[in-house]
Formats: structure tokens, C-alpha cells, sequence
């Protein structure tokens, strides 16, 4: 049983869709695009961002990606630390990154994952909302493998700051991430 903190409008949207795409067999995303927004932290993220849905979490493309296919998973409800999660959260939020990690592995030719989560400001997290990095790897796509912690935390630090310091690594167009994240629903049946 779901407990969402939600107005009843919405509890029966959700389970709307839920019904819909059991009987009609699409995806749940497409339906929940329709009548759901999504934020991150303080901000509106735009649909065309989101690749994949859950009634409790969502994945969405990544404003500068560390390397191609490094995307975010994030519960739905605006929750600030881990701990917060209820356990329907985190069982979804852990499952929903199991899956998109899977197949953006895949789809990107990679042969390993990093999952990593920045709980708390003191741990480098810059937006204020649990969320998963899930990042793609390849041998040699950082000379020491634990690299990727001080260029997530690095990224991190850049995104609070609102500092362009690595102009490598530059904010992508709408277009480019509902692009990329067009690519990824694709992988998803959506």
C-alpha cells in the first residue's frame, strides 16, 4: 500500500494511470507525464528531462553530465535527506536505479556503474533532494577510479556556487537533455 502525501485528486491520478497502463500496457511514464510535474529540489524540471517514472521516483537527464549517460534518480516527494525516505521510497528510489542503471549501461557500451549519493550538505549534495547519480563507466574514463567521488563533489560545489569553474563542462541546452532523454525513454517502451 502506497501512502503518498498528496491531495486525494491526485491519489486518484495516480492510481488512474496505474490501472491504464496495466490494461492498456503502456508505460507508466506516459501517463504520468501528462498530468505530473516534477521538481528537484527548488527547481521546476522540465518533463522533456525525464526519462523514466515511477508513482514514487523519477530519472531524469543531467544539466552537465560527468560522462554520457550520467543521469539522476530522485523520489517524487521533495525529500531533503536519506533518512527522510519512507521505506516504500527507498525500496523504489534503489529499484528504479537498478533499472535505469541496467539499461543506460547497456545502451552506452559500458561495462561497470557507479551509484552514488551526496547526503547532506557537509557530504557535497548542492540541491537540497535525495537523488542517485548514475554513471556509466568505461575502463580508462578517469585515470584512478575513485576520481569520479571528487568530480561528483566537485560538480556538486560548481551547481551551489552557481560557478562555471570547468569550462569543459558547460549547462546543456532543453534541447539537447529532451533529446538525450527521448533517446533513454526508448529503453523504457515509453
Amino acid at each position: 500500500m502506497l501512502k503518498l502525501q498528496v491531495s486525494g485528486k491526485a491519489i486518484l491520478s495516480t492510481v488512474r494511470c496505474r490501472r491504464q497502463a496495466r490494461v492498456s500496457g503502456e508505460a507508466i511514464f506516459s501517463c504520468m507525464s501528462t498530468s505530473s510535474s516534477f521538481v528537484f529540489g527548488p527547481y521546476k524540471i522540465d518533463p522533456r528531462e525525464v526519462f523514466y517514472a515511477t508513482p514514487l521516483s523519477y530519472a531524469m537527464v543531467n544539466l552537465r553530465p560527468l560522462l554520457p549517460g550520467h543521469v539522476l534518480v530522485c523520489p517524487r516527494r521533495l525529500v531533503p535527506r536519506f533518512t527522510d525516505l519512507t521505506a516504500d521510497e527507498t525500496s523504489d528510489l534503489w529499484l528504479t536505479a537498478q533499472k535505469v542503471g541496467s539499461r543506460i549501461e547497456t545502451f552506452h557500451n559500458a561495462t561497470s556503474l557507479t551509484l552514488a549519493i551526496q547526503d547532506g550538505p557537509q557530504a557535497g549534495q548542492s540541491v537540497p533532494h535525495v537523488h542517485i547519480h548514475v554513471l556509466p563507466r568505461k575502463g580508462g574514463d578517469f585515470e584512478k577510479n575513485d576520481e569520479i567521488y571528487d568530480a561528483i563533489d566537485e560538480k556538486e560545489k560548481e551547481l551551489k556556487q552557481k560557478l562555471d569553474l570547468d569550462k569543459d563542462r558547460v549547462d546543456r541546452t532543453i534541447e539537447e537533455m529532451a533529446n538525450e532523454a527521448s533517446q533513454y525513454r526508448s529503453l523504457f517502451d515509453c
